[in-house]
């Protein structure tokens, strides 16, 4: 009697972490990914105004200020 093929459902993608290696199934996100924080503009506003005053309260830094805000943020909540 003949064997039937059967299809995979898993990825053939692996992420590897040391020496470990972990299969997922096909379509899924990583783990990194799945996880969505969601950093309001309130929080950036209140960092930004934090390092505008750590630097002495200088004028004309408003831009750079809030994307170094942001930065530090997407860092901190490990995006």
């Amino acid at each position: 009697m003949a064997r039937k093929s059967t299809k995979s459902t898993v990825d053939t993608s692996t992420s590897r972490s040391g020496a470990t290696t972990t299969l997922r199934p096909a379509g899924s996100k990583t783990q990194a990914a799945s996880k969505a924080v969601n950093i309001t503009r309130e929080q950036i506003a209140l960092r930004a105004h934090e390092i505008w005053v750590k630097n002495g309260c200088q004028h004309g830094q408003d831009e750079q200020n809030w994307l170094e805000a942001e930065r530090q943020l997407k860092a901190e909540s490990g995006r």
